[in-house]
């Protein structure tokens, strides 16, 4: 038997860096989505998947980083990020109802 240990700490380590990074570039890609489309859902769907690519993020990060806290605050992003989508959501649904009461006032 050969002397090849396999350390499992670095693969671990290898592991979350490549996740940190795919997780980074796709991060990117629904950004640019969000800027160059044009209809609204699409871009209330990306910020969305921004924010939970977000949180897996900084979850990844504590786990990398070995600080338990960084998991406490993607909990509150989370809990923000939700919150910001339903009251966006809110707004462009109240807005779209405004918007056509006041065409059907003008006909």
């Amino acid at each position: 038997m050969t002397g090849y240990i396999f350390d499992h700490d670095l693969a671990l380590r290898y592991v979350l860096l490549g996740g940190m990074i795919f997780l980074s570039i796709t991060i990117l890609f629904c950004l640019i989505f969000a800027v160059r489309t044009t209809r609204l859902t699409d871009r209330i769907v990306a910020t969305n998947m921004i924010g939970v690519k977000t949180i897996l993020l900084i979850i990844i990060v504590g786990i990398y980083l070995e600080q338990e806290y960084l998991v406490d605050v993607a909990f509150i992003y989370a809990l923000l990020s939700f919150l910001a989508t339903v009251v966006f959501a809110r707004f462009m649904l109240q807005s779209k109802l405004n918007k056509s009461k006041q065409q059907e006032q003008a006909e």
